[in-house]
């Protein structure tokens, strides 16, 4: 393995300052740092996608990537990797969002994708329980549990 759970976080955390302070010496931001919902969620879900396809391309495995795939109407899938769907968190997951994940699971399923959960931390243990009730044990990802990462390049790596 390239990466764990502590290289992702390192690189998350320095790519996170990098696009705050770039955006900020935007010359309209005046040097006001972004305050924008979304924006570290953003940066997450790319330091993933810029893991896993370093993880698949040091054993030769180069599958088609897509990020923002429409599901339905607005909702988007963060992540398909050939015809795997990850739904990516920086934070865990929020009041019931493990209810429309349960919805989106259907509409995932429907096309042959499998639906997969990854997120950077959940220390709420009802809803981490939920999570992994929805999405199923070798679905659902946690990097704040150590070997996560590496169970979750497998999994991915299988269904390629």
């Amino acid at each position: 393995m390239k990466y764990d759970e502590e290289t992702i976080e390192k690189l998350y955390q320095k790519n996170l300052n990098i696009t705050h302070k770039r955006l900020a010496s935007v010359p309209i931001a005046e040097g006001r740092e972004p305050n924008i919902k979304g924006l570290n969620g953003w940066v997450y879900e790319q330091t993933i996608r810029y893991c896993i396809l370093q993880e698949l391309e040091s054993i030769g495995l180069t599958p088609i990537v897509n990020e923002q795939v429409t599901l339905f109407g607005r909702v988007k899938i963060d992540l398909v990797i050939s015809k795997v769907a990850i739904e990516i968190k920086a934070l865990g997951s929020f009041g019931n969002d493990v209810e429309k994940y349960k919805k989106y699971r259907v509409k995932v399923e429907e096309r042959g994708w499998e639906y997969f959960y990854l997120t950077r931390s959940e220390t709420y243990k009802p809803y981490r329980l939920e999570t992994v009730s929805t999405f199923g044990e070798e679905r659902a990802f946690f990097l704040d549990k150590k070997g996560d990462w590496g169970r979750f390049v497998s999994e991915v790596k299988r269904r390629l």
